[in-house]
């Protein structure tokens, strides 16, 4: 052994515990070191992993702000002194900013310096906005360019800074496509009501010339000795004057239940029996064209709350439509029945069938088939889209089925009533005593319409009433006082003083309180009947008059109302 380790050895033992202790002080700075190298290098790999957030956030905004369709900038207000205008120097601005606004190079000039022309109110908009930190999104016209803008205005901010972003795009184009827009819907609203109006008025100066015609085929029809010629001649009046005043009376509807003018009077009603009424005023077009009609309905009533009315004008519609576009000979079939919660009305028959690019649209207003020369009997096209319009306000369907060339089969399904629904009350008989028949009365009939009162006069005379007549207002309220009639049947449209004035000047008279009035009118909507009623009038017809409805209302004036 050396003298070195000797000596070496011999050191006390204090000193193996000081070199003990730091080598043990020297392991824990050596696991320290490494702990907090760790900690360095996991820091270090979350900034870097940050700041690749921060970077790719930042590509993605700058991507999302060169990009955007929309006009981008920032703005942040300018300070200025006491009396300087309110005023935003720009921050950024995108590519769209130029493309929207017009202006380049922005970035470091102040609005003011860009826009001269932008309004005041613009700048005290952005200053709220600044202040309370409301987003606020407004339009604005620009002047002189005559540019509509819409802007979306809100307040952005960090640790040091507070300011403006806006957003905004020219709507130039879209606001002068809604107005142009707009201006086309009144267009058509103004075109729609003039529509309106002179379906009313054609519709009054038809039913004009067809109430004498309508009065002068009663009165053949009041002939004894009429010759078979004769007969047919006014059978075919008869007939064709009935075709009109449908064709009148739909174009009619159409239009109130277009404009929502149509009120359903519903009551308690059996099917089969608006089925009735309809057969009976189609079987006229029936015969003439020599169809065969098969008619079927349950042995049990089927009920619905509807308007009777309304419904036996869906069944003509059905089946005139059917018999026009049948061959002559042809079979039509009419049936009703119950399936499930419906009742199922059912008319077909053996006729021209409805083309497939036709079928879908069959309904529309005015469509109709091809029309060939020998296709006289076609419409206006207005039918079957009043078969649906009336439908649908019964809560029901219809629908259509056709083959070209095999006929057509048209099915209307309606709600029936609920069976716990109590009964009709029977309707309790009248008390007024009615004039007994034969019974003379003193009738004035009033028209502009020479033609019109003196056929209706004709036919009052030949069923023994005592009749005069009057061609203008002032003359009917004149000839009232003079001959004391028990009824006045009296146009609307008068010269001199209207029908309404007269009504209103006859009720203030009390020599002439009890007159029973009738409207005798082509006008015919709810309106017309109200302003009627409202004028002391007792009844509203509408030319041409069905002379049985007159002869009613003759036979119930009270007798003590001579």
């Amino acid at each position: 052994m050396s003298e070195k380790a000797e000596s070496f050895d011999r050191r006390p033992d204090y000193f193996y515990e000081d070199l003990s202790r730091l080598n043990n002080e020297l392991a824990t700075l050596q696991r320290e070191l490494a702990r907090k190298n760790a900690e360095l290098s996991r820091e270090l790999a979350g900034r870097k992993q940050a700041e690749d957030a921060l970077r790719e956030s930042e590509e993605r905004y700058r991507s999302l702000f060169n990009t955007m369709d929309e006009g981008f900038c920032v703005i942040e207000k300018v300070a200025a002194g006491a009396g300087a205008l309110l005023d935003f120097r720009y921050i950024e601005a995108n590519p769209a900013f130029e493309a929207q606004s017009g202006a380049s190079d922005v970035i470091g000039k102040t609005i003011r310096q860009v826009f001269p022309d932008i309004p005041e109110d613009w700048y005290l908009t952005y200053d709220t906005v600044l202040r309370t930190g409301e987003p606020i999104r407004f339009e604005r016209g620009l002047l002189p360019a005559e540019r509509m803008l819409e802007l979306y205005v809100f307040r952005v901010e960090d640790d040091t800074h507070r300011r403006l972003a806006i957003i905004f795009k020219d709507v130039t184009e879209r606001k002068r496509n809604e107005k142009e827009l707009q201006e086309s819907a009144e267009g058509l609203a103004n075109l729609a009501r003039r529509k309106d109006e002179f379906l009313a008025m054609l519709s009054h100066e038809l039913r004009s010339p067809l109430a004498p015609i309508a009065n002068a085929v009663h009165l053949l029809r009041l002939q004894k000795n009429e010759d078979p010629i004769q007969q047919k001649a006014r059978t075919i009046i008869e007939r064709q004057v009935g075709a009109l005043k449908h064709l009148i009376d739909d174009l009619l509807e159409v239009s109130r239940i277009s404009t929502g003018r149509v009120q359903l009077r519903r009551e308690r009603i059996v099917v089969s029996g608006v089925v009735e009424r309809a057969v009976e005023t189609a079987r006229p077009l029936i015969v003439q064209r020599r169809h065969e009609l098969t008619l079927s309905v349950p042995p049990h009533p089927l009920w619905l709350h509807a308007d009777a009315a309304r419904l036996e004008q869906v069944v003509v519609n059905l089946l005139t439509n059917a018999a026009k576009y049948t061959d002559e000979g042809g079979h039509l079939w009419l049936s009703v029945e119950q399936e499930g919660d419906a009742a199922v009305l059912r008319v077909r028959d053996t006729g021209i069938g409805i083309a497939p690019e036709l079928l879908p649209r069959i309904f529309d207003l005015f469509t109709q088939a091809e029309r060939s020369l020998d296709r006289s009997q076609g419409g206006l096209g207005i039918g079957l889209c009043l078969v649906q319009r009336l439908v649908d306000l019964h809560g029901g369907r219809v629908e259509a089925y056709s083959v070209l060339g095999q006929g057509s089969e048209f099915v209307v399904r309606l709600p029936l009533m609920l069976a716990s629904m109590a009964p009709l009350p029977l309707p309790s008989p009248s008390t007024e005593k009615a004039a007994p028949p034969g019974k003379t009365r003193r009738v004035l009939v009033v028209d502009d319409n020479v033609d019109a009162a003196q056929s209706l006069a004709m036919l009052l005379q030949a069923l023994g009433h005592d009749v005069r007549m009057a061609y203008d207002g002032p003359g009917a309220v004149e000839a009232a006082l003079d001959f004391r009639p028990d009824m006045m049947l009296l146009d609307i449209g008068l010269p001199g003083l209207s029908g309404i004035e007269v009504a209103r000047r006859i009720r203030q008279l009390a020599a002439l309180k009890n007159i029973v009035l009738v409207a005798m009118t082509g006008y015919g909507q709810e309106t017309d009947r109200q302003r009627s009623l409202e004028a002391g009038f007792d009844h509203h017809l509408v030319k041409p008059a069905d002379f049985d409805q007159v002869q009613k209302i003759l036979a119930s004036v009270p007798e003590k109302a001579a």
